[in-house]
């Protein structure tokens, strides 16, 4: 069996593809893979109509000879069918920006369940689930059930098993998806373990009536006519067990559970038939009542991926403070695993975990000082578009669209073999484009990720809204507590939280977001900048000031941040460090506070990274930064992923570090003395300066502050300079200044000892302080 999480993502802007994108089949996800999936009708969960599940768990039955589909959300068997397994459609897959994965071609559906609790509350199943309110909020509900009713857990991986794990009231429930056989044919099966007590409640078998329950299939077997194309099909289910019955309830097929008690088992058998060979049919059912302890499968397996790859990395040249050394990724595996890094972090003992977008964690060792033997082991598979992964106390925790999930290893052969729910709160719809991204903690041990808007293929625009769009969440330590932390995001790659908890975001450029900013969050259930994604009334008309805006040229989409709090790393250890994914380069934020107000601007490092910088982390010993990232949607990277060290060789850093604006002009701080002669004469500096327009239009162009109805830049006149005695703080006098989106600074200097230094600095001034 192969186990699919439900869900589907797409990106800001246009998909680059692998040339192998296309060979899906030829890959081995091991059990899982991440997706969203419609019903075998092409609907989706927004038409309020078909088995599709916005969260969920396909499990692929023998050699794709079939598949059931589970939605995590409501504890739900949205489908099975038998015929093969799934079309890999969708942004993560093909880079269709739209459709998302459905059963194969030809499959024969047994059985659909329309979006719905999976089992009931006393013999209630209507969804108590509320609507999303707001403009443009979809017409369904969305998000899990409440935990009372019924929780998924998580599941358990055992060879070709999958095992899900469930509550329904105060009962637990393990059940088990499986394929048998009767001659050629392939029947479809679910067999349940019941660990705890509670009281009845029925499950919802099919969304077609039971037709017949009588002595020609005898007791505990009904027929769901399934197939409307093919009206002498039939579909026998049959029941092997005590302590339940099939029946007809409320028009659907049910089954109905007296009372829930510990080891109590039953067992469900789905099989396709024609109405003459009913009969028949059911008499062959009768022969698969063997009823398995599912218990064995909780304990840890077999490893599945025992082969592992060994890469090496290449040192930079020493020759500058900050050198780049890159790790090469295991492009060429044994899994032909798809290798594009959402997220990594550290164990304390230095090895490092990594997930990609298209499921996999992978595990590296021999991550030291000469790079030349990292050995790579696949860790786990089928998560949902793992955008983010963080380890807390050794044990990994992963992203995905649908839910946190942290990872077990149970028998220490290398492998996860429990996948444990640990927070799947956040709501999700089918659109392709609300991605989850990032997973940072703060000092108390609270998660944070974001998670982006639905916008609509071409990128302008939303689809249906859910109450979770374009928001921060904070989980609390344990994962029981999920809160909205800030709205108003369109598409956030990614966050940082600082020694502090301080909290940044960004941005990408889009409807609302004129050009990417980096935004320092003042207070818990802030709104920033989309006011189509605030969820409140009144819908805001203002957003609130960044920390800064960047220019389209020099960050065109947003990364991850990170602050330096590595004393091995050189004298920008505190700083806050910000990712561009789109240019692929790493820039240096310098802070400022005037009053309440929050400001500063962006230096850029003088090295391009491989791929599209997604994600950046210290090492916990050799406490450098490592940079990990992808190539998947719009970016200057050449590669699909890429892994980089940037190190500190312990030379001089040469660098503006710090940044204060006064009535009097601009004060720029250095890390080392600069040279006097060059940073004496005002004709070796320039400004200017713009404003963007704040509007549902897609970004925007860049506008005069002398007349805002005309596209361009003003200059702004350095009317003289002056170094300090100690040649590391420059102040360029420039008289009224006032509050401006976008300045930047062009310098023509060098330091002291003749090196070259950044020649730009790009800031925001939201207020003017007193010199």
């Amino acid at each position: 069996m192969t186990i699919i999480r439900a869900l589907a993502l797409a990106l800001p802007a246009a998909l680059a593809l692998n040339a192998d994108a296309a060979k899906w089949d030829e890959m081995d996800y091991g059990r899982f893979l991440s997706a969203t999936y419609l019903n075998a009708e092409g609907k989706s969960t927004l038409d309020g109509k078909g088995s599709a599940a916005d969260k969920g768990v396909a499990v692929r039955l023998g050699n794709n000879e079939g598949a059931l589909l589970f939605d995590t959300d409501l504890c739900r068997m949205a489908g099975g069918w038998t015929g093969g397994f799934v079309k890999y459609k969708g942004v993560a897959f093909d880079g269709a920006h739209g459709p998302n994965p459905s059963p194969a071609d030809k499959v024969s559906v047994l059985f659909q369940v329309n979006p719905g609790p999976g089992w009931s509350k006393g013999d209630d199943f209507a969804d108590p689930r509320a609507l999303p309110t707001g403009p443009g909020a979809a017409k369904v509900p969305f998000g899990p059930l409440p935990k009372e009713w019924a929780k998924y857990r998580g599941l358990y991986l055992h060879g070709d098993h999958v095992v899900l794990h469930y509550t329904v009231g105060t009962a637990e429930i393990m059940e088990l998806p499986g394929l048998e056989k009767i001659g050629d044919t392939s029947v479809l099966t679910r067999t349940f373990n019941v660990l705890s007590a509670g009281p009845g409640a029925s499950l919802a078998l099919a969304d077609t009536a039971i037709t017949g329950v009588d002595a020609a299939l005898e007791d505990g077997a009904g027929v769901v006519s399934n197939d409307a194309k093919n009206p002498d099909s039939r579909v026998v289910v049959r029941l092997h067990g005590e302590g339940a019955q099939i029946a007809a309830q409320g028009g659907r097929s049910t089954l109905q559970v007296r009372e829930f008690t510990p080891g109590q088992k039953f067992k469900l058998v789905y099989a396709n038939t024609a109405s003459a060979d009913l009969p028949k049919a059911n008499a062959a059912l009768k022969g698969l009542g063997t009823i398995a302890d599912l218990a064995p499968l909780t304990k840890g397996g077999p490893a599945h991926w025992p082969a592992t790859v060994t890469t090496k990395g290449t040192l930079g040249s020493e020759d500058t403070a900050y050198t780049l050394d890159t790790i090469a990724p295991p492009f060429e595996n044994p899994y032909k695993s798809w290798i594009r890094f959402g997220g990594f972090d550290f164990f304390k003992d230095g090895r490092m975990a990594a997930s990609t977008w298209s499921g996999d964690v992978w595990i590296a060792t021999g991550i030291d000082a000469k790079l030349e033997n990292i050995t790579w082991k696949r860790y786990a598979t089928g998560l949902f578009q793992a955008l983010g992964l963080k380890i807390v106390d050794d044990v990994i925790y992963v992203l995905g669209r649908d839910q946190i999930t942290r990872l077990h290893d149970l028998n220490n052969d290398g492998e996860a073999d429990r996948y444990e729910n640990f927070n799947n709160d956040v709501q999700v719809t089918p659109g392709f484009h609300e991605f989850a991204f990032d997973l940072q903690t703060d000092p108390q041990g609270n998660f944070y990720f974001a998670k982006g808007g639905p916008v609509n293929p071409g990128g302008s625009g939303w689809g249906p809204l859910s109450e979770h769009n374009g928001c921060i969440f904070k989980i609390s330590k344990d994962g029981q507590k999920f809160e909205v932390f800030a709205t108003g995001l369109r598409a956030p790659n990614g966050l940082g939280v600082g020694p502090k908890g301080e909290v940044t975001v960004g941005d990408n450029q889009g409807t609302w977001v004129p050009t990417d900013y980096i935004h320092l969050v003042k207070a818990p259930g802030e709104f920033i900048a989309v006011p189509d994604l605030a969820h409140r009334n009144p819908i805001p008309t203002e957003y609130t000031p960044h920390l800064c805006w960047l220019p389209y040229n020099w960050d065109n989409s947003c990364g991850s941040h990170v602050w330096a709090t590595s004393d091995k790393w050189g004298p920008l250890a505190g700083n806050l460090l910000y990712l561009s994914y789109g240019k692929c380069v790493l820039f240096n934020v310098l802070q400022e506070k005037v009053g309440d107000v929050v400001q500063g601007g962006v230096v850029r490092f003088p090295f391009k990274f491989e791929s599209g910088s997604m994600r950046a982390r210290f090492h916990p010993t050799d406490g450098q930064l490592y940079v990990g990232g992808l190539k998947g949607w719009q970016t200057d990277g050449a590669k699909d992923a890429s892994l980089q060290r940037v190190r500190y060789t312990g030379k001089k850093v040469h660098m503006p570090n710090a940044l204060r604006v006064t009535d009097k002009g601009i004060h720029i701080g250095f890390t080392n003395p600069i040279d006097a002669a060059t940073a004496s004469d005002a004709g070796n500096f320039s400004i200017e300066q713009w404003n963007y327009r704040w509007t549902k239009a897609y970004g925007s162009a860049e506008y005069k502050v002398s007349n805002p109805e005309e596209k361009g830049h003003d200059p702004v006149e350095v009317a003289s300079v002056k170094l300090s005695d100690d040649k590391k703080q420059l102040f360029l006098a420039v008289p009224g200044l006032k509050p401006v989106m976008q300045m930047k600074i062009t310098m023509n200097i060098k330091a002291e000892d003749g090196t070259a230094l950044p020649t730009e600095l790009a800031h925001t001034i939201n207020g003017v302080g007193k010199e």
